[in-house]
């Protein structure tokens, strides 16, 4: 019966440490899963930043592509431009005489 009792306790000791075993090496897996996250949640934090940051630009494109001349309104300002030399040309002659 001690024999028995025995046999059962190490039988019990062994499966215990086998058990402690898988747990610290379950610990272990945890950290480095749990180190993993924080380093790619900071990466994700980082790429989000840079999302809107590029967003911005877009935007900032697109408004300038909108605000850009068309020919139409290139020539109608050179038009403009000119006749304001002419006046002002005609403004200095008068001046001169």
């Amino acid at each position: 019966m001690v024999s028995e009792l025995q046999t059962t306790l190490r039988r019990l000791q062994a499966k215990s440490d086998v058990l402690l075993e898988k747990y610290h090496a379950l610990k272990l897996e945890k950290e480095a899963v749990e180190q993993e996250n924080d380093q790619l949640r900071s990466r994700l934090a980082q790429l989000d930043k840079e999302i809107e940051k590029l967003r911005l630009d877009y935007e900032y494109l697109q408004m300038a592509r909108m605000i850009t001349p068309t020919r139409e309104s290139v020539v109608q300002s050179r038009a403009i431009l000119a006749k304001l030399v002419q006046d002002v040309d005609k403004c200095i002659s008068q001046l001169m005489e």
